[in-house]
C-alpha cells in the first residue's frame, strides 16, 4: 500500500534492537493502516461529492465543467480506448490511430493518456460502459490529486488531520471543476508527486527520495503532458530548494541529477515521435491563438460559469474564472506571514509564495508584456515545447496548487494558537473553504451506453470495408461543430475501420480546407474522386439526416457509388471510381467558392503518406 504517512525512523543496535524495532514498526503499521484508508476514503468522498449528481449517473453521463457539448469528453473515452486496444496489440502503431486517415501520427496530436488509460484497461476487457469508464478515470484522478496532497503536507510536517484537510482542497479545486469535461486536465497528483519527492530529498539527501521524485516526473508526463511542461520551471526551482536544504553536496548533487536524467529519458523515449513529427509538420500555435487563450487580468477575480458561488461574480470565458477562493486565499496570506519566520518551513514557504505570482504571470501570456517586449513570446522561442501551448491559461493550475498548499501549511498555527479547538476550527474552515470552491450541480450530458449499433457492428463484419468517410463533415471549426466527428470515433469503437474524419487538438496539414469543401460542396465529383483516389477511401456513410436533404444529388453519381446498407440512422454506400471518372476532374480539387487547393497536384497526393 502506498504509505500515507512519514516513513518511521530505522532503530540502530542488535538483535534485540531489531526486535523491538520490528515489533514497533508492526504496531505502528496497524495504526496507520486505519488511517490510511480514512484518507484515501475521505478523498473518494471528496470527489464523489464535488462531482454530484455524477455518482447517480455513472453508467450513463459524463461531465462537462465547463464545456458545452460532448466533443472532448468523447474524445477522451475514445483516447482511452486505443490504450487499451493498443495493450492488446503490444502498442505496435499505437501513435498511427485509425483516424484521419491516411495521415501518420495522429494520436500525437492530443493528450495520449498513456498511464490513465493503461490502469483504466480492465474496464473495456469487462465491458464497462464507456460513461462508466470516463467517470472511474475522473474520480480516480480527483482522490489520487487529494491522496498526494496530503502526503506532500505529510511531508512539510503538517499533522495528518491538517494534511487530509488540504487533500479535501485539492479535489475540490476551483480550476479542476472548471476543466473536468476535459480528462486529461484533471490529473495533478503526478506534479504533487514530485514536489513530494523532492521536499523529503531536501530533508534525508537518500536516492530513494531522488527516485520517488523522478517517479513522480514520469507519472506527470504519462497523464497530463502540458502539466508537466507547464511545470518545468516550477520544479526545476524545487530541485534547487532541495538541493539547498543539503547544502549542494556533490553526493546530493549526483543522486538528484542522476534520477532527473533516467527520468529524462523515459519521457524522451515516449515523446520523441511526436517530437519528430510536429518538428517534421511545423506545428506550432499561433500568437492569435495563443493570445486569445491568454488570461487578462479580470480573470484572476471571477469564478467558472459552474460555481455555485457567485461572489467574485462568475465568467462565460475560456480564460475566465480562475479566482482561487476567498477563504483559500485568506489561509495562504496567513501562511506567508507566519511561514516565512519559520526557520523550519522558510523555504518552502517561500516556493509556494513566489510560485503564485509567476504562475499568474505566465498564465497571462501573450497578454502582458512591456512595449514590444513580451516575455512569454520568449520562452515560446527558448523553451523546447512552449511554442505548442495553446492555453496559457491554464498555469492557472499552478497558481491554485501554490495557494492550497500554503492554506494547507496555515492549519499548523491554528494547531499552535488554539490548542484546544484547533483541530476543530481546521476542519470547519476546510469545509468552508472547499464548499465555497465546488460547482454543483456539476453539468451531465447523456451518451450511449454503448458504441455498438447496427449499422456499426455490420461495417466491422465486412472485411471488404477498408477506409471510411462519414457524411456530412463536420461544418465549422468550433469545438462545438466536431462533436459530430467525436461521435463517429466513439462508434468507430464498435467497427474498428479507418475513417477519414476525426477530432483532436491539432489537425493534419490542409485538413479543414478539405473539410470545409466537403461541408459546404459536397456531394461533387472532384470530392468524391479525392475520397477515392486520395484518401483511398471505399465506404461512405452517410447520416440519414444529411440524405433526406441531398438524396438525388448523391444518385447522380450512382455509376460509382453502390447502395450496400440502410437503416434508421445511415445509409452506406461502396464508393468504386475509374481513372477515367477522375481524369477531367484532376485539375481542379478544391471549392470554386474559395479557390483552396487541398492537394498539391492529381490525386496521388496524400496529406502526409503513412509510414
Amino acid at each position: 500500500m502506498l504509505s500515507l504517512e512519514p516513513e518511521p525512523q530505522s532503530a540502530p543496535g542488535g538483535t534485540m534492537e531489531t526486535a523491538q524495532a520490528a515489533e514497533s514498526t508492526e504496531q505502528a503499521l496497524t495504526k496507520r493502516i486505519p488511517w490510511a484508508l480514512a484518507v484515501i476514503g475521505g478523498c473518494i468522498l471528496a470527489a464523489t461529492l464535488a462531482t454530484w449528481p455524477l455518482a447517480l449517473n455513472l453508467t450513463s453521463a459524463i461531465p462537462l465543467g465547463t464545456e458545452h457539448e460532448a466533443t472532448v469528453g468523447l474524445f477522451s473515452i475514445w483516447t482511452l480506448w486505443w490504450t487499451a486496444n493498443g495493450l492488446a496489440r503490444g502498442f505496435a502503431g499505437y501513435w498511427d490511430a485509425p483516424f484521419f486517415y491516411p495521415n501518420a501520427g495522429v494520436f500525437t496530436y492530443s493528450e495520449p493518456q498513456p498511464l490513465t488509460g493503461l490502469v483504466i484497461s480492465p474496464l473495456w476487457a469487462v465491458g464497462a460502459p464507456p460513461a462508466l469508464i470516463l467517470n472511474v478515470a475522473l474520480l480516480g484522478t480527483l482522490a489520487l490529486n487529494g491522496i498526494f496532497a496530503y502526503r506532500l503536507a505529510q511531508a512539510l510536517n503538517v499533522p495528518r488531520l491538517a494534511a487530509l484537510t488540504g487533500g479535501v482542497l485539492m479535489v475540490t479545486m476551483p480550476f479542476i471543476a472548471k476543466v473536468e469535461g476535459v480528462l486529461n486536465l484533471a490529473p495533478v497528483f503526478g506534479i504533487l508527486w514530485v514536489l513530494d519527492g523532492l521536499v523529503r530529498f531536501g530533508r534525508s539527501g537518500s536516492t530513494r527520495h531522488a527516485a520517488w521524485a523522478a517517479a513522480g516526473l514520469i507519472v506527470a508526463f504519462l497523464t497530463c503532458q502540458q502539466y508537466t511542461l507547464m511545470f518545468v520551471p516550477f520544479g526545476v526551482a524545487a530541485g534547487l530548494v532541495a538541493l539547498a536544504q543539503q547544502k549542494f553536496q556533490t553526493r546530493a548533487l549526483v543522486r538528484l541529477g542522476s534520477a532527473t536524467v533516467i527520468a529524462g529519458i523515459v519521457i524522451l523515449f515516449v515523446a520523441l515521435p511526436a517530437i519528430s513529427l510536429h518538428n517534421e509538420l511545423g506545428l506550432t500555435r499561433s500568437d492569435e491563438v495563443v493570445r486569445k487563450l491568454s488570461a487578462a487580468p479580470g480573470d484572476f477575480v471571477t469564478r467558472p460559469e459552474i460555481a455555485w458561488v457567485n461572489i467574485p461574480s462568475q465568467s462565460l470565458e475560456d480564460t475566465g474564472g480562475l479566482f482561487p477562493g476567498i477563504v483559500v486565499l485568506a489561509l495562504a496570506a496567513l501562511a506567508i506571514a507566519y511561514g516565512l519566520g519559520d526557520a523550519a518551513r522558510r523555504r518552502w514557504t517561500l516556493f509556494f509564495a513566489l510560485s503564485v505570482p509567476v504562475a499568474a504571470f505566465l498564465a497571462m501570456g501573450l497578454n502582458i508584456g512591456v512595449a514590444f517586449f513580451q516575455p512569454f513570446d520568449v520562452l515560446r522561442a527558448l523553451v523546447p515545447g512552449f511554442s505548442e501551448l495553446r492555453s496559457p491559461f491554464r498555469f492557472a493550475v499552478i497558481m491554485q496548487l501554490a495557494l492550497i498548499m500554503l492554506a494547507t501549511m496555515s492549519f499548523v498555527h491554528f494547531l499552535t494558537i488554539f490548542r484546544r479547538f484547533g483541530g476543530a476550527l481546521i476542519i470547519f474552515l476546510g469545509l468552508v473553504a472547499a464548499l465555497e470552491n465546488l460547482a454543483l450541480p456539476m453539468p451531465l450530458t447523456t451518451i450511449p451506453s454503448s458504441p455498438n449499433s447496427a449499422w456499426a457492428d455490420w461495417v466491422r463484419a465486412q472485411p471488404d470495408v477498408k477506409v471510411i468517410a462519414h457524411i456530412p463533415f463536420a461544418g465549422g471549426l468550433r469545438v462545438s461543430d466536431y462533436e459530430i466527428d467525436a461521435r463517429r470515433m466513439f462508434a468507430q469503437i464498435d467497427h474498428q475501420k479507418p475513417i477519414v474524419n476525426g477530432y483532436s487538438s491539432y489537425f493534419p496539414p490542409n485538413y479543414t480546407d478539405f473539410q470545409l469543401a466537403m461541408a459546404v460542396e459536397f456531394p461533387r465529383q472532384d470530392l468524391l474522386c479525392t475520397l477515392n483516389k486520395g484518401l483511398d477511401t471505399d465506404t461512405l456513410i452517410v447520416d440519414r439526416s444529411w440524405l433526406d436533404q441531398y438524396a438525388s444529388q448523391l444518385d447522380s453519381f450512382k455509376t460509382f457509388l453502390d447502395p450496400i446498407y440502410s437503416d434508421t440512422q445511415v445509409a452506406i454506400y461502396h464508393l468504386h471510381m475509374n481513372e477515367t471518372d477522375c481524369t477531367s476532374q484532376g485539375a481542379r480539387v478544391g471549392t470554386s467558392a474559395s479557390n483552396l487547393n487541398i492537394f498539391n497536384s492529381g490525386f496521388t497526393v496524400r496529406l502526409q503518406p503513412a509510414r
